[in-house]
C-alpha cells in the first residue's frame, strides 16, 4: 500500500512524463476565502456582459459539488512562453492565441494522465478540467504552491511566470499535499496596473472586465467602447511588464508553436482576410472563439 507520499510522488511523476511543466497537490476543501472576493467582483458589475460567471456560486467553491466524494485537486501548469514574437508591423494578437487552441492539446494531454494514473491507482475517480466549468483555477494553483496571484489579478509562477496554462484533476483520493508559497512576492511594484492601457485594474488583485481589452476584444459581442490600443485580439500588456515574465524559463513547446500569419499579418492584411481564408487559416486558434465579424469589428475600432 502506498503512503500519501508515495502516491503524490507518482502523480507528479506522470504529470511531468505527459509534457506538463510543474504539477501541484491541494485538499479539496471549501474555498471559504474567495466567496467574498468573488461576491464583492460580481456585484459591482466586473464581470460585465459574462453572466454566466454569476451561475453555480457554490460550485466554484466547493469541489465537492464538482466530484462526488473530491479528497485532492492535481493542479498542473504549461508554459506557453517562447522566442517567437510577432514583427513590429503585425496586428497584436496576445501570445497565447498565436499558435493552436490551448484546449484541444492540454484536454488530451490531462485525458492521457488520467488514464495513466487509473492504470496506477485503479481505484481513483473523478473528473479533469481545462478552462472549463466552474473551477477557480488560478486559487487551487496557489494553494497547491504553484505560485501566487499578482497584482493584475493574474497568477504568477515563480519559475514561468504568467505565460501558463492552468488546469485540473479532482480526484476521490487522498494524497500528501503542497504548501502555498507564503511571502509578498510582488512587493511594491505595481507595473501592472500603472501600465494597464484603459486602467482596467482598479486596485491590486481586482480587475474590470468592462475595460479590459481582451474583454473588449474577444467576449463582448456588442461594439467596443473603449480604445484597445493596437490590439486585434486579447491584451498581453499586464504580462509584458511583469518581471516576472521578463526572467520567465523559455519552453518553446512544439504544441504551442504559432501559426505563420499570426506573427506576420498587418491590420491591412487583416482588413482584407476573406471569411472562408479566416477560417481555413485559423480554424484551429483561439482566434475562433472571438469568430470573424467580431475580428472585423476590432480592426474598425483600431482604424478609429
Amino acid at each position: 500500500m502506498s503512503t500519501l507520499s508515495e502516491i503524490s510522488k507518482i502523480v507528479k511523476s506522470q504529470a511531468a512524463q505527459f509534457g506538463f511543466d510543474a504539477c501541484g497537490i491541494a485538499k479539496a476543501d471549501y474555498l471559504s476565502n474567495r466567496a467574498n472576493v468573488l461576491k464583492g467582483w460580481l456585484c459591482k458589475g466586473y464581470n460585465a456582459s459574462m453572466n454566466y460567471m454569476e451561475n453555480h456560486f457554490d460550485k466554484r467553491l466547493n469541489p465537492q459539488l464538482l466530484v462526488e466524494n473530491a479528497k485532492s485537486v492535481i493542479c498542473v501548469l504549461i508554459s506557453y512562453n517562447s522566442d517567437f514574437r510577432q514583427s513590429a508591423s503585425a496586428a497584436k494578437i496576445a501570445r497565447y492565441a498565436l499558435g493552436y487552441d490551448y484546449h484541444v492539446i492540454i484536454r488530451k494531454k490531462m485525458n492521457d494522465f488520467f488514464s495513466s494514473l487509473k492504470k496506477t491507482f485503479p481505484q481513483i475517480s473523478g473528473r479533469g478540467f481545462v478552462d472549463s466549468a466552474p473551477i477557480l483555477e488560478r486559487e487551487w494553483a496557489v494553494r497547491s504552491g504553484l505560485g501566487w496571484y499578482g497584482k493584475s489579478s493574474a497568477f504568477i509562477s515563480p519559475v514561468f511566470g504568467s505565460f501558463v496554462f492552468l488546469s485540473e484533476l479532482i480526484v476521490d483520493i487522498e494524497m500528501e499535499y503542497d504548501k502555498p508559497l507564503k511571502g509578498n512576492f510582488c512587493g511594491a511594484c505595481n507595473k501592472c496596473i500603472d501600465n494597464c492601457p484603459n486602467s482596467a485594474i482598479t486596485e491590486p488583485y481586482i480587475l474590470n472586465s468592462q475595460q479590459c481589452i481582451s474583454y473588449q476584444t474577444i467576449e463582448n459581442k456588442d461594439t467596443t467602447n473603449i480604445p484597445t490600443h493596437g490590439w486585434l485580439f486579447g491584451c498581453d500588456r499586464c504580462l509584458q511588464v511583469c518581471p516576472y515574465n521578463k526572467r520567465a524559463k523559455i519552453c518553446n513547446h512544439e504544441e504551442f508553436q504559432p501559426v505563420a500569419e499570426a506573427l506576420s499579418m498587418s491590420i491591412d492584411d487583416w482588413e482584407n482576410i476573406s471569411e472562408d481564408d479566416f477560417k481555413k487559416i485559423f480554424e484551429k486558434s483561439p482566434l475562433m472563439r472571438a469568430g470573424y465579424d467580431k475580428i472585423k469589428q476590432n480592426i474598425k475600432n483600431i482604424r478609429q
